[in-house]
């Protein structure tokens, strides 16, 4: 009996090994955050336009197309340390909204695809305590290193009152600046580097 016993235990961690690398091949993919980020640009005074973007962003994409990806608000650059304070701490106020969650569903063929694919994805952002279903414009490109480049083909403008951030946050940043006019909406691009996992 013990002998039938270690021989199952036996095959069965054989099993495993085999399927192991299979499993692997087939996990999806991350985020390499070096080589990705999200940007947006906020328009001042009618016509001056403000870049920025948010260096740290994690997430991952399964075999299946579910996909969920982090955006840590704290890590925002603008080159200005002035702004990015303000920003953090009167507008965002990271301190109690740390991050962004986005989520979607991408068609499992286009992580399979050999060519460049330009589609529609609809999401939804979490963010603020509110959620909001977002459409986006993207290109999905495979890399030659197995992974896939997913880049914004059109910006996605986010309005600030649809996830109920308060009206003085905006008044506090326009007040530190002469009380110039600031838009509430700004228009969001984004450039994931992905990597098999």
């Amino acid at each position: 009996m013990s002998t039938f016993r270690f021989k199952i235990k036996s095959f069965q961690l054989g099993l495993a090994l085999i399927l192991l690398p299979l499993t692997a091949l087939s996990a999806g993919f991350e985020v390499d955050e070096t080589n990705s980020n999200v940007n947006f640009s906020v328009t001042k005074v009618q016509y001056v336009i403000e870049p920025a973007e948010f260096k740290k962003v994690s997430g991952s994409v399964s075999e299946s197309g579910e996909a969920e990806f982090t955006i840590d608000i704290g890590s925002v650059y603008s080159n200005n340390d002035v702004r990015d304070n303000r920003l953090v701490e009167m507008f965002f106020q990271t301190e109690f909204f740390a991050t962004a969650v986005v989520s979607a569903e991408i068609d499992p063929a286009l992580l399979k695809a050999e060519t460049p694919q330009r589609t529609k994805v609809p999401a939804v952002i979490e963010w603020f305590d509110h959620t909001a279903e977002i459409n986006l414009d993207v290109l999905v490109a495979p890399l030659a290193n197995g992974g896939l480049a997913v880049t914004s083909m059109s910006p996605t403008i986010i309005d600030a009152r649809k996830f109920g951030v308060p009206v003085d946050h905006l008044e506090a940043l326009r007040k530190v600046c002469n009380n110039i006019q600031i838009a509430d909406k700004a228009a969001v691009n984004f450039v994931l580097t992905l990597k098999k996992s």
